[in-house]
């Protein structure tokens, strides 16, 4: 009976030194899970192609910037873009014009800016040869390379930028930070990555980075209250 004792009280010390290490390789497991779902997403074979399809330029006849139409599940199809250019009188009257796919020139129903984000917003009748992009928040990883297009004499120019860090803004906002030069025209377009997942939009840019602001799928609920 002595030596069953010992026997057991051994197995029970056993599985108790042993929960840590499962509890981590649970955890490994689950992690590399996630990772691998991503690195074997049906990667785009070209993403300026992808991008195009959504993107749109807002002209108030003295600078054109970019946007893109984004799918929200809420509030239905909206373009979004950098506020930065934009004067927000002019928005909620209707001033400014979009250009959409080089085809046509709309006015849109109504514009604002966008709580705490650094962007705008506006809504459109939405033509049916455009598709938008589902507005998701998918967080960028460390290294990882991104795609965006603008629209430049009537072509589609894309440009790629690796992902450095990220930064929260004094009014909250979390805004990722991509190495790479771009153009002014690049304000406000869409950054994609690998996958298609829409990450943001480019709200600043110099000759060394690019910072685009972050999404999440609550981004417009302040705006329609």
């Amino acid at each position: 009976m002595k030596n069953n004792s010992n026997i057991y009280q051994f197995f029970i010390s056993l599985s108790m030194a042993l929960i840590p290490f499962i509890i981590s390789a649970i955890g490994f497991i689950s992690f590399n899970s996630l990772s691998n779902q991503k690195q074997s997403c049906l990667q785009l074979y070209v993403p300026a192609s992808y991008i195009e399809r959504s993107l749109v330029i807002i002209n108030d006849q003295t600078e054109y910037l970019s946007g893109v139409l984004v799918d929200d599940s809420e509030f239905g199809e909206l373009i979004l873009t950098s506020s930065r250019r934009l004067d927000r009188n002019k928005m909620q009257e209707n001033l400014y014009e979009i250009s959409i796919d080089n085809l046509e020139t709309i006015k849109p129903l109504y514009g604002d800016y966008i709580p705490n984000k650094n962007m705008g917003f506006f809504q459109i009748s939405t033509p049916s040869y455009i598709s938008p992009l589902p507005l998701s928040e998918t967080r960028p990883a460390i290294g990882e390379i991104a795609y965006t297009a603008t629209i430049l004499n009537g072509e589609t120019e894309m440009y790629s930028g690796r992902y450095s860090n990220s930064i929260t803004l004094d009014n909250g906002n979390l805004v990722h930070i991509y190495s790479g030069s771009i153009g002014i025209a690049y304000e406000g377009s869409p950054v994609i990555d690998k996958c298609g997942n829409l990450l943001g939009v480019i709200i600043e840019g110099s000759d060394r980075y690019f910072a685009i602001s972050s999404l999440n799928p609550e981004i417009f609920a302040k705006s329609f209250n």
